[in-house]
């Protein structure tokens, strides 16, 4: 009998998660889960050296601008916590305004925009201006496809609004975009991988746990996959075994996928 290789310690991955979000639901009778005291003790509890985090307020409650600040205030201090700003675009034509919310973020410390596409669809008129902007920073972009009553950030984009995404990655090459908590316990969206395979700058997260990531990180290379757990909303130990007890992927490509590949985006944004 073939001898098993060896798996990882999973401190060896120095996991960077790409999608927790710290806050109140914005539901009645829903407590808040994570918040910047509890967080790091979760993260802990899982091996999570890093995570990217952003506000449930700034994704559920208009004006963004209060979540996003509440967040840098409520993180500051916290090194292995990322703040990520949601964003959604200015309604009006605004090509100069967008580039300020742009400035201002980057100014603030900000490397990831978190883009609100389940309640801005994505058409490329309304995202034009700030999309732009992002990738004249190369700021990545975690694509949220949620609903605005959902309290959670898991949702499945459908094949119509994955054929309007693909116009806006597209049209914006240099702009680095991340299908996030896009699980599926029946499968993704027929239109997901052929998007994936048209569109060099899309890459996925883990969270579809069944074969969509790996047949991605084997046709196109682990760069094109990220780490997320959605965590406080799905548990992490089940995405973190994905990755550190899969028989294919050697150590390198898991390291890429768990971290190395979003430190590599976060790093190029200027």
């Amino acid at each position: 009998m073939q001898a098993t290789a060896k798996m990882p310690d999973v401190r060896e991955l120095a996991l960077l998660d790409s999608c927790v979000t710290l806050g109140r639901s914005c539901l009645a009778g829903v407590p808040e889960y994570l918040t910047a005291e509890n967080v790091l003790a979760v993260m802990d509890k899982y091996d999570i050296a890093e995570a990217l985090v952003h506000s449930n307020e700034a994704r559920l409650v208009q004006p963004r601008w209060r979540g996003n600040q509440r967040l840098l205030r409520e993180i500051e201090g916290l090194k292995r916590l990322h703040p990520v700003w949601v964003l959604s675009p200015p309604a009006r034509p605004d090509p100069a305004g967008a580039r300020q919310m742009v400035d201002e973020m980057l100014s603030a410390g900000v490397r990831a925009a978190r883009l609100m596409m389940g309640q801005v669809p994505p058409l490329h008129w309304m995202w034009k201006d700030l999309c732009e902007a992002l990738e004249a920073r190369r700021v990545p972009c975690l694509l949220d496809f949620a609903p605005l009553r959902q309290a959670s950030t898991q949702c499945v984009p459908d094949s119509l609004l994955l054929d309007e995404l693909l116009e806006v990655c597209l049209a914006h090459p240099a702009l680095p975009m991340i299908l996030s908590h896009h699980s599926g316990g029946l499968g993704l969206a027929a239109a997901t991988m052929p998007l994936l395979y048209r569109a060099g700058n899309v890459l996925m997260d883990i969270t579809s746990v069944v074969d969509y990531w790996r047949r991605l990180a084997r046709d196109l290379g682990p760069q094109r996959v990220v780490f997320a757990t959605g965590m406080p909303f799905y548990e992490p130990a089940i995405f973190i075994a994905n990755v550190q007890y899969d028989e294919v992927l050697d150590l390198p490509a898991k390291r890429l996928i768990c971290g190395d590949n979003l430190r590599r985006l976060l790093a190029a944004a200027r």
